[in-house]
């Protein structure tokens, strides 16, 4: 675990309270129109936040050291809280989904590391809701609830800077707003749509009174006099002349152009944030844009994670974390065992490592932790004392 040679310091000055109310949610709900929804609160706007949050919070965080030969993993009780139960109240899992959430959202995600006796005792997440960030001199300073925070005393993720004040991040809200407010109006205009009891499936025209058709009771009982005694199925027996029955076509969604309208604003919300359309419904599945989403968008956000853990929370300078996104892929079972056996075959990994890769326990049998190459198996050392590397006969001495 990292000793913490000055413990976080805390700062008692508070701010107008007028103004943290302003900023609140108590003051939002009073000083908003009635029917008004935040960014944060849409349904396809999270359906795609919580894709991301959920991808980036199934990998393991490891705790990389710096080699002679190569970076190799460190297991300790720092990576064990780091990745294991970084937060008192919650998994690692939830611990980073809400991180990733509150990035996503409002483009800053906090975390205050609470010590005990020297030691990383807690992670705790600051509500993003209450967060402000200040520009003082060439730092900044965070406001949180009365409290401020400079940079070194908390873990600050910041996603797309802004462009006046870098130190705090804006998030997915300029880029996709306007698509949003579109998508709410299809929306609105849809439900109306469905609600509307002026899309009749018949119309009957009979010879009556104008009075009779405007009383409902009289009206139910003309056209149950016709339609209560037929069984279903049943042809209507009717006088001619006095009825005339006309079905009709109403108007769809797809003749109001409202669904394709829908489709579209998903497609656009979906690559503002950088998911594949067809994690939020839009289109059939395709492992090459899978990977290449995981590639690109969850690994730039857990590059943000990693690296603020790393700046904020280790002394050394040989050690780092380091998100591990091989779980993420989408390999054909196939492929995967012809690559692995190539990289055993290879001298890249040995057998205990390459059964590893199929989540398989090791193995403790002679030769299952030897690095081997070429057809004949052969150990690494032994490479060169092979006789058709000397241009006699094939084997090994």
């Amino acid at each position: 675990m990292r000793k913490l040679k000055n413990p976080f310091r805390r700062h008692k000055t508070r701010a107008d309270p007028v103004t943290l109310w302003l900023n609140g949610t108590d003051a939002r709900d009073i000083l908003c129109p009635e029917g008004y929804t935040p960014l944060s609160k849409n349904e396809e706007i999270r359906r795609c936040v919580f894709k991301i949050a959920d991808l980036v919070s199934n990998m393991t965080i490891m705790l990389m050291e710096n080699g002679k030969n190569g970076d190799i993993r460190l297991k300790n009780e720092l990576s064990k809280k780091i990745d294991i139960y970084p937060n008192n109240n919650m998994t690692r899992k939830n611990f980073i989904h809400k991180l990733v959430t509150d990035m996503i959202l409002t483009g800053n995600a906090v975390a205050y590391p609470q010590v005990k006796n020297g030691l990383i005792d807690n992670l705790k997440i600051l509500n993003a809701d209450s967060l402000h960030f200040d520009e003082v001199g060439d730092s900044y300073q965070i406001r949180y609830r009365g409290t401020p925070y400079y940079p070194d005393e908390v873990l600050h993720f910041v996603l797309n800077p802004d462009d006046d004040y870098p130190f705090k991040g804006q998030g997915y809200t300029q880029l996709i707003k306007e698509t949003v407010m579109n998508l709410l109006q299809a929306n609105v205009t849809k439900k109306g749509f469905l609600k509307s009891k002026w899309k009749p499936s018949m119309i009957i025209a009979i010879n009556s009174d104008a009075e009779e058709l405007q009383d409902p009771e009289k009206r139910s009982k003309i056209l149950g006099s016709y339609t209560k005694t037929t069984e279903i199925g049943e042809p209507w027996l009717i006088p001619a002349g006095e009825i005339d029955v006309k079905t009709i076509q109403p108007l769809t969604l797809n003749d109001l152009a409202i669904q394709d309208s829908i489709t579209l604003d998903l497609k656009v919300i979906a690559a503002a944030i950088g998911v594949p359309g067809f994690m939020v419904g839009v289109g059939a599945f395709n492992k090459e844009e899978y990977n290449n989403f995981i590639s690109t968008t969850i690994m730039s956000i857990a590059m943000i994670l990693q690296q603020e853990l790393s700046k904020k929370l280790l002394f050394s300078p040989t050690t780092y974390f380091k998100f591990n996104p091989k779980s993420l892929m989408q390999y054909n079972l196939t492929e995967q065992v012809q690559f692995v056996k190539e990289l055993v075959g290879g001298g890249m990994l040995n057998r205990n490592e390459g059964r590893a890769e199929f989540d398989y326990p090791p193995v403790d049998k002679p030769g299952m932790n030897d690095y081997i190459v070429l057809e004949n198996y052969v150990p690494v050392e032994k490479v060169g004392d092979q006789k058709k590397l000397k241009g006699g006969d094939t084997g090994a001495e």
